[in-house]
């Protein structure tokens, strides 16, 4: 309910504050393209979940057919389109306002303002295909897709499917009202610095701050987070106290010498969450008695 009250109070908001832009920036491209500035597009969570039509603004000149789909490569990255995208819309690509029509979707009730990334079903069935045990990790996810979110913010494309999942599934064990206005906030510095991770334009993020982050030991599931210390400490200790089931390891001078978490980032110490059950837990109890 408090997820519902906020993405339709944010989605409102927005859409009323961004509307003269996007009326200007349709014009642009009307102009550039020749054809109607919105497109919608078939995507979903995975393929029988969380599907709708999503509603951007139209950057990429001809038919985009001729995408390859084959690959886990291709899911995250489509160079080849760089030719057909003009600087007006590189440059909303790179500032992300080319997904401002999204907050209809939001008001529609399909998305929310932060949530996991709405793929292509091209690229779901490419992912059920290579990586079928990710894909159900997917499929598990009981949040509505995102216009903005944590692998949006700060995932790399590089990383592949096992990145975007982890960071989906850690968003899961943390998200909160409080989590998603910090990330609201988060995007606007990203959408000012043109800094949006763009499929065709990628460019590895140049961050110190990397906290690195197993989800999951027993799939193997990691992922290196660049995120400011503020939303990585404000993680790091909800996903301490979620249900017991989570330990924090960090360096044993990280409290007692230096105590401060921006110093223990700038020394560029990797942090990790590891689960534990109750059995290695009573091990480890009987090994140091």
């Amino acid at each position: 309910m408090v997820r519902k009250f906020f993405d339709i109070f944010f989605g409102i908001l927005l859409f009323i504050l961004t509307l003269p832009l996007l009326i200007i920036f349709s014009l642009v491209v009307l102009l550039e393209t020749r054809s109607f500035p919105i497109f919608s597009q078939d995507r979903g969570l995975t393929l029988d979940k969380y599907r709708f039509k999503i509603y951007k603004i139209k950057t990429i000149k001809d038919s985009t057919n001729g995408i390859s789909h084959l690959t886990e490569e291709d899911i995250f990255l489509k160079p080849t389109l760089k030719e057909k995208v003009s600087p007006f819309s590189r440059w909303l690509r790179k500032t992300g306002l080319d997904e401002l029509p999204q907050l209809v979707n939001v008001l529609l009730g399909q998305m929310s303002i932060i949530g996991p990334r709405p793929l292509m079903l091209e690229d779901l069935k490419t992912m059920k295909r290579i990586s079928p045990e990710l894909y159900s990790r997917r499929e598990q996810n009981k949040n509505k897709p995102g216009i903005s979110g944590l692998w949006q913010l700060f995932g790399n494309r590089d990383e592949g499917i096992i990145g975007m999942v982890a960071l989906e599934s850690l968003y899961e064990k943390v998200a909160s009202p409080f989590l998603d206005f910090k990330l609201v906030l988060y995007t606007t510095s990203v959408v000012f610095q043109a800094k949006n991770s763009d499929s065709i334009f990628f460019t590895q993020r140049a961050n110190p701050s990397r906290v690195k982050t197993i989800i999951d030991s027993s799939s193997k599931l990691k992922v290196t987070l660049n995120m400011p210390e503020g939303i990585a400490k404000f993680i790091i200790e909800k996903v301490e106290k979620h249900e017991g089931k989570y330990t924090v390891e960090i360096p044993s001078d990280w409290w007692y010498v230096s105590d401060s978490y921006k110093t223990h980032l700038k020394k560029d110490r990797g942090l990790k969450i590891l689960p534990f059950n109750q059995d290695s837990l009573k091990k480890t109890k009987k090994n140091a008695s």
